[in-house]
């Protein structure tokens, strides 16, 4: 590599490792933007401002290059919305975030879709069934990727649902397998445990089971100020389990214990800083003071829970501070009133569908207004009926939710087995193929070698032929050389030798018969001459005749034959054969098939006369061995060895061999083959 090409391959580098940088440094700035988006989204109050960044989020998201990570910010997207309580936006990204990451096969960003769509339907828009459909769903896959802490959560969750629906027990059992999960992680996840068992211990009248784990829930409080951790409201969370306990010993009537509770809770409460359980525990409180006979801040403080609640809207406190009214003004025997608050308590319930309060309501109104009593009854009746049916609905819901997701789960595990199944099969069959291939390989690599084993063959069978050939060749020329040094010695030599004395004797005389004897020995010499010229002759015609050819080899095989029928033999080869282009093993068959003929006539024909002819066709060559003998026939010698080794030499030429002969009619071998 000369010094002009390494200057260009460093400058190649050198553009790469820039282009990735800058590739990456792009992915950077957009995760960078993208992140900054979504903290404005945590740090802005106003809603619509939420919303146009949510929007402008979403639409980069879309644009980012990074196919893999959108799935990951579609989730993130999910969370945003429903903490920015937008839960139409939530409920439509959350079910875009598990489709996308379904397709990367995420299972942990599937589950947390799913349970943050969970999240929306609960707390956002109080739908309990889509909840616990969700929950149930990512409760499965959190358990199949092992992400405990999330499958405690979502567990803790679908008590939370049971608990709203009244099913305590349903609610306790799932709240103990949560806490089981969540022991000794998040301590508020904890917190909640211990809170929402008591409260399912409660509704199940296990008053004493349910002070116990109150109190454990107050003692994980105590872990909250160890820690010294700014993000929990330990006053909101220890105001609120008092109010669980005074809820306790209200139902145990237990007033007094109940009132003190109430009043602890209270110290840790303002108005301002959290209103909506400030008004619960006030109203809490004054019914506790009433059912105890204590009648301070009496009815006062009901009327401010009252004022309260109807500011911000809160119906189920509406519906349990008018009931509480109506309680009071009917032990005070202000009937008119009494009457006039539980009508309106019993109202509200029905359009908040509160059918458990409508139960108490038509309870105490049944009891109060006497003249209507029998109304109100026959109403209470349809109403715990109706309620009984939905119980047993839900129950029924429930668990047919369970059965679906177990039956999807199965049908999964089904598919996955039958899957496992199609693969290993068909990578059976992919061997099996594979095998038959490397089968197939072998065997066309074994023909080759046989092929190349018979050539090996062939080429040897025609050195062997040349070589015998050859050897007779020289015995040829040997012969030929002693009987023209014999001619050359005794014959030639010798009349020379004798005319040379001679004319030496007769040159010393010139009479005339001297004369006529020089004559003579001149007629000697020009004999000699003759004889000289015949052996120049034989050695010219012996020349030719050791430059032997294929042609040469075969008409020497069928010429030189004899047997005992005294048979003549002839050949006759084409001359515009050209036998060095034709591969040594075909010429080794030729041979062959030309030898084995030969000796078929040789053994039975009891011929006169065969010929062998070779005749060069239209991209073949024809081959046809004749004789005009005996005969034969042919379908009664076809199991013969002769024969057998004919069609054998025949199919390796790609021949087509016919055999015509008959008893009497000789027999004729033709043989054609390509070329």
């Amino acid at each position: 590599m000369n010094k002009y090409q390494q200057i260009l391959l460093f400058i190649l580098l050198f553009v790469a490792v820039i282009s990735c940088n800058d590739k990456n440094n792009n992915y950077s700035d957009k995760d960078k933007q993208i992140t900054e988006m979504f903290d404005q989204v945590s740090a802005t109050d106003s809603d619509s401002v939420k919303k146009q960044l949510l929007e402008s989020v979403y639409q980069k998201i879309n644009d980012y290059p990074y196919k893999d990570s959108i799935p990951r910010y579609y989730l993130m997207l999910t969370e945003a919305y429903y903490n920015s309580s937008n839960y139409q936006g939530a409920l439509k990204i959350g079910k875009q975030s598990v489709e996308l990451n379904k397709e990367i096969k995420d299972t942990v960003n599937v589950a947390q879709s799913l349970y943050t769509i969970g999240n929306t339907y609960y707390f956002g828009l109080a739908d309990t069934d889509s909840a616990y459909i969700f929950y149930t769903q990512a409760e499965k896959l959190f358990q199949e990727s092992h992400q405990y802490r999330s499958l405690g959560k979502t567990k803790l969750y679908k008590a939370y649902v049971l608990y709203y629906l009244k099913e305590y027990q349903l609610c306790e059992t799932e709240a103990f397998r949560a806490l089981g999960l969540l022991q000794g992680r998040d301590a508020t996840d904890i917190y909640n445990c211990h809170n929402l068992i008591a409260a399912a211990l409660d509704g199940q009248g296990l008053h004493v089971e349910a002070i116990k784990y109150y109190e454990l829930a107050l003692r994980q409080l105590l872990s909250f100020n160890k820690e010294d951790s700014n993000d929990i409201d330990v006053n909101y969370y220890k105001s609120t389990c008092y109010n669980n306990l005074g809820n306790v010993y209200l139902n145990m009537e237990d007033y007094e214990k109940a009132e003190e509770f109430y009043l602890n809770a209270l110290k840790l409460t303002s108005k301002e800083s959290n209103p909506s359980l400030y008004a619960k525990l006030l109203n809490s409180l004054a019914y506790a003071r009433f059912k105890s006979g204590n009648e301070k801040d009496l009815p006062k403080m009901f009327y401010e829970a009252l004022t309260i609640r109807d500011s911000l809207g809160i119906s189920y406190g509406i519906v349990a501070t008018k009931k509480y009214l109506g309680e009071y003004y009917a032990a005070k025997k202000d009937t008119a009133k009494a009457v006039e608050y539980l009508r309106e308590a019993y109202t509200k319930a029905e359009n908040i569908r509160g059918y458990y309060d409508v139960v108490n309501t038509l309870k105490l109104l049944g009891e109060i207004d006497k003249p209507k009593s029998a109304t109100y009854y026959k109403r209470l009746n349809v109403v715990n009926d109706s309620l009984q049916k939905v119980e047993q609905a839900n129950k029924d819901k429930f668990a047919r939710i369970e059965y679906e997701t177990e039956r999807l789960e199965d049908e999964k595990e089904a598919l996955v087995k039958r899957n496992g199944f199609i693969i290993g099969v068909s990578a059976m069959v992919l061997l099996f193929i594979g095998a038959v291939f490397i089968i197939y390989y072998l065997n066309s690599r074994n023909k080759k070698l046989v092929m190349e084993q018979e050539q090996q063959k062939a080429n040897e069978e025609i050195y062997q032929l040349m070589f015998e050939q050859q050897t007779k060749i020289d015995k040829a020329r040997t012969e030929e050389k002693s009987r023209i040094a014999m001619e050359l010695h005794d014959g030639i030599l010798n009349n020379i030798y004798a005319v040379r004395l001679n004319l030496e004797f007769i040159n010393r005389n010139t009479d005339e018969e001297s004369v006529a004897q020089r004559k003579e020995y001149i007629k000697q010499l020009q004999t000699v001459e003759s004889e000289i010229r015949g052996v120049s002759h034989d050695l010219s015609r012996n020349a030719v005749f050791f430059e032997k050819s294929f042609k040469d080899v075969i008409e020497s095989l069928v010429l030189t034959q004899k047997n005992e029928f005294n048979t003549i033999f002839d050949v006759d080869i084409d001359v515009n054969i050209n036998w060095e282009n034709l591969p040594n093993i075909q010429k080794v068959n030729v041979y062959r098939v030309i030898q084995e003929g030969l000796q078929n006539i040789n053994k039975y024909s009891v011929a006169k006369n065969a010929i062998v002819e070779i005749k060069k066709g239209y991209n073949a060559i024809e081959l046809t061995i004749t004789d005009d003998g005996i005969g034969y026939d042919p379908d009664k010698v076809k199991g013969g060895i002769g024969l057998r080794n004919l069609r054998k030499r025949t199919s390796v030429l790609n021949g087509k061999l016919d055999i015509i002969s008959a008893p009497g009619k000789g027999a004729k071998i033709h043989i054609v083959f390509p070329n």
